[in-house]
């Protein structure tokens, strides 16, 4: 849900992008044209996700569940991800309209958090959930390291990256982690990997490593046919974490003389780039992948 609910923000965002940033004067018609584009399309989709996702179980009353203790908290860094690149779109877009930069920062830079507030809403009211305080303590995270970003350096050097690669775990529960190859890669968190990307040539000051090069560390875990440790134990499955270390694109970096092209550019740097990793977990000890997804 998290991943889909950053692909249905990319075209607005890319659209955004793909434009001349001017922040030195302010654009009433960009302005109204974003406002009246993200305003009618989130209420839609929120509109949409009550009636789809969440039909028959909303109730009248509002419970918590504590779920941090799910799927090695795998889920949380997809918040994260989703908050982090929701709030940089919002960023961006208000720096197109013309916006000031401490508008751009604080009212785009937290924009994530306040679109996924709805979703924990509905959770709570949900019968089958309840809202969770490390669900919205995640989102909150994705958006501050967009804000705290702005505020220091008026860019973004640490990027939140995705990768997925498909696993046997899925088959063992395709209802639970997906029967599709789309609905694994959303589900299937044995094969998704959080990535945080650092550009090397950004946050050392220097002017001889390429201003693409960046250096990720990834985090990973394996073996989670159920949510709950315990329930997962019982059934005879022994989940476990991993950490990865490799190198990466900065795909914003790239500039081309194409609008499409730099849009694509960076779509892209939404996915961590598959190259010679390094890989540690307490199970494997070290393990080196030539490629790793």
């Amino acid at each position: 849900m998290f991943i889909g609910l950053v692909l249905s923000f990319c075209y607005q965002y890319y659209t955004c992008t793909a434009q001349t940033i001017d922040s030195s004067q302010f654009n009433k018609k960009k302005f109204t044209i974003l406002a009246t584009t993200a305003g009618v399309g989130y209420n839609a989709g929120m509109v949409g996700l009550a009636h789809i996702w969440y039909k028959d179980q909303l109730t009248n009353s509002f419970t918590f569940f504590n779920d941090n203790g799910e799927w090695n908290y795998m889920d949380k860094m997809g918040h994260l991800f989703t908050s982090f690149h929701l709030s940089y779109g919002s960023v961006r877009m208000l720096q197109w309209t013309g916006s000031s930069r401490k508008k751009s920062i604080w009212y785009g830079g937290l924009t994530g958090a306040a679109i996924m507030l709805p979703i924990e809403i509905f959770d709570g009211f949900s019968q089958e959930y309840g809202a969770s305080w490390g669900d919205a303590t995640a989102n909150t995270m994705g958006s501050i390291a967009v804000v705290s970003q702005y505020l220091l350096w008026d860019e973004i050097r640490i990027t939140p990256k995705f990768s997925y690669h498909e696993t046997s775990y899925a088959t063992l529960r395709p209802n639970t982690l997906g029967s599709t190859p789309v609905e694994r890669a959303l589900k299937d968190y044995n094969g998704q990997t959080y990535w945080l990307s650092f550009n090397i040539a950004s946050l050392t000051h220097s002017h001889t490593i390429p201003r693409w090069l960046n250096v990720s560390v990834g985090y990973g875990a394996k073996e989670m046919v159920y949510a709950l440790p315990n329930e997962n134990n019982a059934k005879g499955y022994r989940s476990y974490t991993q950490g990865f270390l490799s190198l990466d694109v900065d795909f914003t970096r790239i500039k081309t003389k194409s609008k499409f092209f730099n849009s694509f550019l960076h779509a892209l740097n939404l996915l961590h780039v598959p190259l010679p990793t390094l890989e540690y977990s307490g199970r494997e000890g070290f393990v080196f992948h030539p490629i790793y997804y």
